[in-house]
């Protein structure tokens, strides 16, 4: 079968020697033709196969049905508006590609290209199907997504050989009645529409075995959802259900399910049945928002408060995603989840974990932030594949001996806990290449961290140095230039590679030392609030404020450096109950890098979330594995003497 192929050669026409051989296969996709020639068509007649995909065709020869042998035509990403009456002369036509052209409808004789199989049509203007369409007896795969439609022809149902449908991001509001007759319909997409129902019954609901209707208006799921006995995958995420959506019986007939996902919608609660899905691997019931949409924003997501039992029997579970839910526990059997690799938790109201979650011994990731976690059960350090964990936004006071047994423990966050001491089981971890420890509650300074962590062998600081530390690093002092060997002390030129040494060196900028007396300020202190700074009396410590408006909760605005130079040298001259007006918002996380530098007289005081129902929906804000700007979360800026900085709670 002799083959052209002038694929990206720049060209604006079809060559004469193309026109004058006898080719059976043309490829002329990506170049710059403008019209296919007439003389195409009237002696290229025995052409089985024609790709022109990524030109600029308008229009198609008027003659292109006497191509009466084509098989396969290629047509995407060209600029054509419709397609020619003598299409219908197409009769051995099985494969149609017309994806990102300017469509707007077919023409009613394509019902005559009774040997098509494969129709795909994406990313046109297409609003509707002409009547016609369901005679298309043969068609088999059928892509229609990425246009305008909103309703389908009543006889959508007469393709009975259907298998795969994509109706995926269009204006679809219902489906015809008929829809319900495709009996060997294999996958369904019809994702980002309007469809607020699905049919009563469905006859391809024993050939299903992909359906797809995420981000649609689908309050409800029908009675014959538990007889997809050949279904593998469920898509849902972001509808409207809500309380218990699936039949009491929905884990008795899907016993092929593998994939569900019902993330972004309002459901409290799953039947006892759904246990009953032993080849479940992935699970999705959290958040759909991203991590940097959840910083925007609060999504109205699933409010499930506790998991059945039965659901410890998913033993092929390998992925369980339950973020932003309402889980105030687990069940005692949640070590039975064997298969488990990824884990996420984040975002609830967890205060403590089953002892039997150190069995989850195939556990990968594992994502708790933004819950209520005092303590890590003794049984945590049996996780032996834990690679990267979440313990971020807790409340966790130590971590257990146990956990020193985390051989393969790559990544571990503890940003914003209340660690009274540095945790030294971490020394052990070898493989550990990301530790984070910052807003922690170490209530000691530097030296005696470091006396705990390593006596007898620690590094202290050089003496000239010691007056200006007040746990908050200077951006102008470098570890190496500020730490020394102490007198009789062996081998503290090995600590600047060990992790833990490394990572509270880091999070001594960040510690809030609480119930640490301050004896240095005696000046009024000065608090931002959305670009306005105020005076207000204080006697030995800098008393924050109680007046709720005296907050700063700037989301994304930036300061920049001469504003704040200009904020310092007004400020300065301040006395009680004055105030300035300061032209950017303070933001709202002044410890993250930046290029400029906070006035040297002020320091930041944060508010931290408590158990009341306002903090709960605070933490919705907060990412749960980027640290950045702590939106909704309340601060103040207090004018200190020395220039130094330190933390403490409102």
């Amino acid at each position: 079968m002799e083959e052209i192929c002038l694929k990206s050669e720049n060209l604006v026409e079809v060559p004469d020697s193309v026109l004058k051989s006898s080719c059976q296969i043309l490829n002329l996709d990506f170049n710059d033709i403008v019209t296919i020639p007439s003389e195409l068509c009237e002696n290229l007649l025995d052409l089985v196969s024609l790709s022109i995909n990524g030109n600029m065709l308008k229009t198609l020869p008027v003659n292109i049905g006497l191509l009466t042998q084509l098989t396969e035509l290629y047509l995407k990403e060209n600029d054509l508006i419709e397609l020619p009456e003598s299409f219908a002369h197409l009769k051995h036509l099985r494969k149609l590609h017309v994806t990102g052209n300017k469509l707007k409808t077919f023409p009613r004789y394509l019902h005559s290209l009774d040997s098509l199989t494969e129709l795909i049509a994406d990313e046109n203007n297409i609003e509707s199907l002409p009547n016609t369409f369901g005679e298309l007896k043969c068609l088999s795969h059928l892509s229609l997504s990425y246009n305008s439609i909103e309703c389908l022809p009543d006889n959508f149902g007469n393709l009975y050989n259907l298998k795969e449908l994509d109706l995926s991001n269009n204006n679809l509001k219902n489906l015809p009645e008929s829809f319900q007759c495709l009996p060997s319909l294999e996958v369904l997409d019809l994702t980002n529409n309007k469809i607020y129902s699905l049919p009563r019954i469905c006859q391809s609901s024993r050939t299903l075995k992909k359906l797809l209707m995420s981000q649609n208006d689908i309050s409800s799921i029908p009675a014959w959802f538990s007889e997809l006995e050949s279904i593998k995958e469920i898509h849902l995420s972001d509808n409207y259900l809500n309380e218990m959506p699936f039949p009491d019986n929905f884990g008795d007939g899907c016993n092929n399910l593998e994939l569900v996902d019902l993330s972004g919608n309002n459901i409290k609660g799953l039947p006892e049945s759904f246990g009953k899905l032993k080849k479940l691997s992935f699970l999705d019931l959290g958040s759909s928002f991203d991590e940097l949409e959840r910083n925007r924003m609060v999504s109205n997501g699933n409010e499930i408060e506790h998991l059945p039992i039965t659901f410890c029997h998913l033993k092929n579970l390998t992925k369980l995603e339950l973020d932003e839910n309402q889980l105030c526990q687990l069940p005692e059997e949640f070590g039975l989840l064997e298969s488990l690799t990824y884990l996420d938790l984040s975002h609830n109201i967890l205060k403590f974990l089953p002892e039997s979650f150190g069995q989850l011994q195939q556990l990968k990731v594992c994502m708790l932030s933004m819950n209520f976690i005092t303590h890590l059960p003794t049984s945590f350090g049996m996780l032996k594949s834990i690679e990267d964990l979440k313990l971020d936004n807790n409340m966790i006071e130590y971590l257990p001996e146990s956990f020193e047994n985390l051989s393969t423990l790559v990544s571990l966050d503890l940003y914003n806990n209340s660690l009274k001491e540095p945790p030294t089981a971490v020394k052990k971890l070898k493989c550990l290449k990301h530790l984070d420890l910052r807003e922690n509650d170490f209530g000691r300074t530097l030296e005696e961290l470091l006396a705990i962590s390593y006596e007898p062998t620690y590094p202290v600081r050089n003496p000239e140095l010691q007056n200006n530390w007040r746990g908050r690093k200077r951006p102008d002092i470098q570890p190496s230039s500020w730490v020394e060997k102490k007198d009789g002390v062996q081998n503290t030129e090995n600590l600047e590679n060990d992790f833990l040494y490394n990572a509270m060196i880091s999070a001594s900028a960040l510690w809030r030392r609480h119930g640490q007396t301050d004896n240095r300020s005696k000046m009024p202190s000065v608090s931002i609030t959305n670009g306005v700074a105020e005076t207000e009396s204080n006697s030995d410590l800098p008393v924050p404020s109680t007046n709720p408006e005296i907050e700063n909760v700037a989301e994304d605005n930036e300061c920049w450096d001469d504003d704040i130079q200009s904020l310092s040298s007004e400020t300065s001259s301040l006395s009680s109950h004055e105030s300035i007006n300061f032209q950017a918002e303070v933001p709202s996380d002044w410890e993250t890098d930046s290029d400029f530098e906070v006035p040297n007289n002020f320091k930041k005081i944060y508010k931290h979330p408590t158990d009341d129902e306002s903090s709960k929906v605070n933490r919705l804000f907060v990412p749960s594995d980027l640290h950045v700007k702590r939106v909704g979360l309340p601060e103040v800026w207090h004018l200190i003497e020395d220039g130094q900085f330190d933390d403490a709670d409102l």
